[in-house]
């Protein structure tokens, strides 16, 4: 039989053989009352169907199928007579009538032919059994690797999982779609020269090296940065132990975060990623420094601190031999400076010898680091960048889909003649004139464009911005002035509505619809091509289109005074007008509102009015900037009184108007609004009229984004008008000076309550606003008045480490000592925040630095500690704080810094004294408990290095620090506590040992350490060993590590059951009950940064935390989330709160629960269904697939223990 007739029929005789059990079973189940024997036969029959439907799956997966043809094959013919025959046995009794349905035909014929002859029923019994004997002994090995490929999948699922989890975390910046759309813009031989090169050559070749690309604007950097990438790449891909990650700096594309912290992230992620994928990483797990990186920040709690971000990417390059570090345009970074001295950390300081740093930049080497004690390879694009340029134009013009191509050749060779010739090495400039050649459609226009090229890429900008009819040249203006100066990218349809910024209205701008881009958006920017550009960003959940300026260099060329000789002086931006351009647009935008009886949602908001978002979060930081850029001016070109230039008379009278029409549609009345017509001075309103815009705006504006709350995605839609807090609050929070002056000269109550900080004193104290601190306390502020999140202003000012605020309120007479609040007094907000020179002046001033808190007795060193803050913890110990003072819970300083995995802060502690180990929690616990989960295996040394006991047993179960490390997984930590002598024969109070803790979830190279160790395989509470616990959890692997290594199948515990017996277990899906019971599993867990937070209902701590930054679904070692804990423990407002600030509302624990499993309120439940709790659908554990599994596994732990069992002890 050829392979191909064996393949089909084995999938017949599966096929066959699974109708005939349908058969069997439909025919046992139309008999009611069936009587034993028919019963072992539909028992039978069951058990056959699963193995044919195992098979049937594992034929689907090409690996396995020819596996399966070949263990099928020798026994192929005595299977197919016996399926044969049962089919033939089947026809006796089933008859189906035709003009009945199968079902009635057959329940009518079992009435009429039961009962069966027993010599029948035993002969079908004996070939179905027979069957599946044969069946399963020639494709058991398949049919388990087929689970076992289920297994590893479901194995790397969760891997990648976790990936995603600390991806999610890092929210790594990401350069690939600037990469790729610079690598779009390769021809072929693109930088030949380049890699041809003796420096490029050299450096490539060199340890320890940089290569600095220097070019001026528009000379191909980018273009040439991605092949040389690409090129570098491939050969990474070659050299399986090489790496390379790349940042793409662009001060046109605000998309991608270019803060130095955030660069570190991307240069981390994309190595960890590369790390991996490569050879040497054989199970794709994340690499040790990034899971290092995680656990140190509280398991994604906290976001990751520059340092650490080093230290770890630091360990990241070792992984790879070259690392290539690549950056283009690092002359376009915002913090170049910073970046800078990366460069010379890496390459000065670390000199790691396989690191290479690619840079380009229009500056120079010896120009950026003259100082440098390193030598650098240099190349100039100046001198080797024409041949570059003429493959770009040849090839441009060659392309099928280029307009120009339709040209005859004779024009073609024109055009790329006059385009190489006047280039001087100059890519920006040839892409200019392309775009402008296109639009010529005669033979004579093609020849007096040629003829008439502009010489330079700044004529070339001069002839475009000289060209735009005079009726669009104010709406390109403010196009130009936004592209330049918005606080963030801009999405196409937010630049659509600010062209219906109708700043030629008299007698005032107002917003016209419609003059809003309707259709054709991105044809009408078009126009515009050589200046900006419309450009589609992807997102995880949206896609959308952003206009951003074509080249920096149009940004250079506004800003620049040559423009004003120039006939395109029309278009001369300075960013004090361009500030308050924006500020303006705006403010209209937003007046719009006024005319509308009932205000947008926010969902109507966003579709119909998209930029209220933009103008709502940025008009008054645009109002702020216009103030700052006009105050660096020379004072000549200054004429109001205040320090306030004509160029914010504008945005004063709007402003005025603006109030006057919210404060008249809201209803609100305000003693302090002066009728500007009546007056003849407005701008000396100003900041009053200021602050009430602010306040009579906010009811809209909170829709779209409210001050408070600023990490909020979506606010509070419904917060009502009393909410809001007064115009005096949002004066000082603002930092306007002269408002607030305004306000408390007409009689406003400068202790007035409102507002997530209480008073205006404490929101200036918590913003950093000395001066305004001081002008409120001038006239009147109690510095102990109690209100808002920090209940009193010092202890704001020192939670937000602005220390002028704090000095000013302590002299004027802020209690040092007073008491409220999370925090409960100053020292401990400041300390729990990390502000070592707050703390300082506090103790300076008499600050009490070992006062405890009410609740859970933390002084500001525990809490400091509790955070890292390794200065502030020094400062605390070199002035006498209790380094052994222990909280409500027994913690000390050292029980919250080392689980946490705050190592520099622990070793602090350990050094300064050392007695600090031997303490114990009140459940007689050390910090070697708490640490030994938690996946720090240098901190765990570090303690057992410095004496701590690792034999001691906590009081609640008796478990050393060993069953935590064996329980977390991490082999690393387990292997140094059996350098330092954990006892591994350790029992807790029920008898269990680490072994157990290693069977019950499957570690097995942990189990073989064990038992390297001196572990006893057979031991076990009531005769319960490591072998019952594995066959119990299903834990395969760790039954035949044990097995081999001659565990005792016949063992009994209490019941009298061996480890076989307990199979009996996993059939009747009773083996997690038994596990409940044996109380072998330990859930507690160790609790930090927000999730602590939540789990103590501590709300102002939650907010802080989120402001800055913290990961809010984050989980601990038992899959918890923050949710989670605030739901299980009862608190319902941080529930709340965090579901309101995005939490994730279906995260289920490593158990399965979820938040609606605690108890909670009705209200919380309401919300958490409007933020989509989707109940989950509970598992068919009586499913096919379920069943194939279980029966699979069952079936190998039956043979692999029945094997190692005497002759006379096997089961009959």
């Amino acid at each position: 039989m050829s392979g191909l007739e064996l393949a089909a029929s084995i999938a017949g005789f599966i096929s066959l053989g699974i109708e005939c059990c349908k058969g069997i079973t439909d025919y046992c189940n139309s008999y009611q009352g069936a009587q034993r024997d028919v019963e072992l036969l539909q028992e039978d029959t069951s058990n056959l169907m699963h193995t044919l439907q195992s098979l049937e799956g594992a034929m689907d997966d090409v690996s396995l199928k020819m596996e399966i043809e070949q263990s099928i094959a020798g026994i192929f013919e005595t299977a197919k007579v016996r399926v044969l025959e049962l089919s033939e046995e089947l026809k006796k009794f089933i008859e189906p009538d035709k003009s009945k349905s199968k079902r009635k035909a057959m329940s009518m014929k079992v009435r009429i032919l039961y009962p069966f002859q027993e010599k029948s029923l035993q002969k079908m019994r004996g070939d179905i059994s027979k069957i599946n004997e044969i069946l399963q002994q020639a494709t058991s090995s398949v049919l388990l690797r087929q689970q076992n490929k289920i297994n590893d999948t479901i194995d790397r699922v969760h891997e990648s999982v976790e990936l995603d989890k600390i991806k999610d975390w890092l929210k790594p910046p990401d350069f690939s779609p600037s990469h790729s759309t610079a690598s779009d813009k390769k021809s072929e031989n693109t930088g030949a020269w380049f890699f041809n090169n003796p420096e490029f050559r050299e450096w490539k070749n060199s340890s320890c090296s940089v290569l600095w690309v220097s070019g001026g604007a528009g000379r191909g950097k980018t273009v040439l940065c991605s092949t040389a990438i690409n090129y570098l790449t491939t050969g990474s891909k070659r050299d399986y132990t090489s790496g390379i990650a790349y940042l793409y700096f662009d001060q046109t594309n605000h998309s991608v975060s270019q803060e130095h912290n955030m660069l570190l992230r991307s240069l981390v992620h994309q190595l960890s990623s590369q790390n991996i994928a490569s050879h040497s990483n054989t199970d794709g797990s994340a690499p040790g420094p990034l899971k290092n990186l995680y656990a140190r920040n509280q398991n994604g709690t906290k976001p990751p601190l520059t340092q650490d971000l080093m230290s770890t990417l630091r360990s990241l390059i070792g992984l790879f031999s070259p690392c290539y570090l690549v950056a283009d345009a690092l002359d376009e970074c915002k913090d170049r400076h910073e970046f800078l001295r990366f460069i010379n950390t890496i390459v000065g300081q670390w000199k790691i010898p396989h690191v290479r740093f690619l840079i380009t930049s229009r500056s120079e080497l010896d120009t950026e680091l003259p100082g440098r004690n390193w030598r650098g390879f240099t190349v100039s694009m100046e001198e080797n960048i024409n041949g570059d340029v003429r493959t770009y134009v040849e090839t441009t013009l060659n392309r099928a889909d280029e307009p120009l191509n339709q040209w005859n050749a004779e024009e073609r060779k024109a055009i790329a003649k006059s385009l190489i010739a006047r280039a001087n090495g100059n890519f920006r400039w040839v892409a200019c004139q392309l775009e402008v050649l296109r639009g010529c459609f005669t033979k004579k226009e093609l020849e007096q464009a040629l003829e008439s090229l502009p010489a330079t890429l700044e004529d070339t900008y001069e002839r475009t911005l000289a060209a735009v009819d005079e009726s669009r040249r104010e709406s390109l203006c403010q196009i130009l002035r936004w592209l330049c100066f918005s606080s963030r990218p801009m999405r196409l349809d937010e630049m659509c509505e600010v062209l219906a910024i109708d700043f030629e209205s008299k007698p005032r701008a107002r917003y016209d619809p419609e003059k809003c881009l309707q259709v054709n958006a991105a044809r009408y920017f078009h126009q515009f091509s050589n200046l900006m550009s419309v450009t589609t960003v992807r997102m995880a959940s949206e896609e959308y289109k952003e206009l951003r300026l074509a080249h920096l260099s149009v940004r250079d060329y506004v800003l620049s005074k040559k423009i004003l000789n120039s006939s395109a002086s029309f278009f001369y931006i300075t960013e004090p007008i361009a500030q308050r351009s924006i500020a303006e647009a705006c403010i209209i935008y937003l007046q719009q509102f006024e005319t509308k009886e009932e205000l947008p949602t926010y969902s109507e908001a966003i579709k119909d009015t998209p930029l209220a978002r933009y103008a709502a979060r940025y008009w008054s930081q645009h109002v702020q900037a216009a103030i700052k850029a006009a105050a660096t001016q020379p004072s000549s070109e200054i004429a109001l009184p205040n320090g306030i230039d004509a160029q914010q008379a504008t945005v004063i009278i709007l402003i005025i108007q603006f109030l006057t029409q919210m404060l008249r549609l809201l209803g609100v009345s305000s003693p302090v609004l002066l009728q500007i017509s009546n007056n003849q001075d407005p701008l000396a309103d100003l900041n009053e009229l200021c602050v009430e815009f602010l306040v009579s705006q906010g009811q809209s504006q909170i829709r779209f984004f409210d001050p408070d709350t600023p990490w909020l995605t979506k606010p509070d839609v419904s917060r009502p008008l009393g909410s809001v807090p007064s115009a005096l609050y949002t004066a000082a929070q603002a930092g306007f000076l002269q408002p607030v002056r305004q306000l408390l000269r007409q009689g406003m109550d400068p202790n007035v309550v409102g507002g997530r900080f209480g008073t205006p004193l404490q929101a200036a104290a918590c913003k950093g606003f000395p001066d305004i601190v001081a002008l409120l306390l001038e006239n009147g502020a109690d510095p102990n008045f109690r209100a808002g999140d920090y209940v009193y202003a010092l202890q704001g000012a020192s939670s937000y480490g602005h220390e002028a605020c704090v000095k000013i309120l302590l002299d004027a007479g802020a209690e040092i000592n007073g008491t409220g609040g999370d925090y409960h007094t100053a020292i401990h907000a400041a300390a729990y925040n990390g502000h070592v020179r707050v703390i300082e002046l506090l103790a300076e001033y008499g600050a009490d630095i070992d006062s405890p808190e009410p609740v859970e007795n933390r002084t500001p060193l525990t809490i400091a500690a509790s955070q890292g803050h390794t200065a502030v913890a020094k400062f605390l110990l070199d002035q006498g704080a209790d380094i052994l003072w222990k909280d409500s819970g027994g913690w000390t300083a050292l029980d919250e810094s080392a689980p946490a995995g705050f190592e520099a802060l622990s070793e602090l502690l350990i050094k300064h004294n050392p007695d600090i180990l031997k303490s114990r929690d009140k459940e007689n616990s050390t910090a070697l408990h708490h640490t030994a989960s938690q996946n720090h295996p240098t901190i765990v040394e570090l303690m057992l290095r410095s004496g701590i006991d690792p034999h001691v047993g906590n009081s609640r179960d008796n478990r050393t620090a060993l069953f935590k490390a064996v329980k977390s997984g991490n082999i690393e930590v387990v292997q140094i506590f059996l350098k330092y002598g954990a006892m591994v024969q350790a029992v807790d109070h029920k008898g269990w040992t680490p072994l157990h803790i290693a069977a019950y979830c499957g570690f097995v190279e942990i189990g073989e350490l064990l038992l390297e160790n001196g572990a006893d395989v057979d031991a076990g509470p009531d005769g319960w060993t490591p072998l019952h616990i594995a066959v119990v959890r299903e834990q395969l692997e760790f039954i035949a590590f044990l097995l081999d290594n001659d565990a005792d199948v016949m063992v009994q515990n209490e019941t009298g059951r061996t480890a076989f017996d307990c199979l009996q277990f996993f059939e009747d899906y009773q083996n997690e009950v038994i596990i409940r019971r044996l109380h072998i599993e330990d859930n507690f867990f160790t609790l930090c940064g927000l999730r602590s937070a939540a789990s103590r209902a501590q709300n102002v701590h939650v907010r802080d935390l989120l402001e800055r930054g913290a990961d809010i679904n984050a989980r601990d070692e038992g899959g918890f989330t923050a949710i989670y804990w605030a739901a299980c423990k009862g608190h319902n407002s941080t529930v709340r709160l965090l579901i309101e600030s995005g939490a994730d509302v279906n995260v289920r624990n490593d158990s399965g629960d979820s938040i609606m499993d605690c108890w909670l309120d009705q209200e919380t439940i309401d919300l958490a269904i409007e933020y989509g709790f989707k109940e989950m659908d509970e598992e068919d554990v009586s499913s096919a697939a379920e069943w194939s599994r279980r029966h699979l596994i069952g079936k190998e732990m039956h043979d692999l223990i029945k094997e190692r069992m005497p002759r006379d002890a096997l089961p009959h």
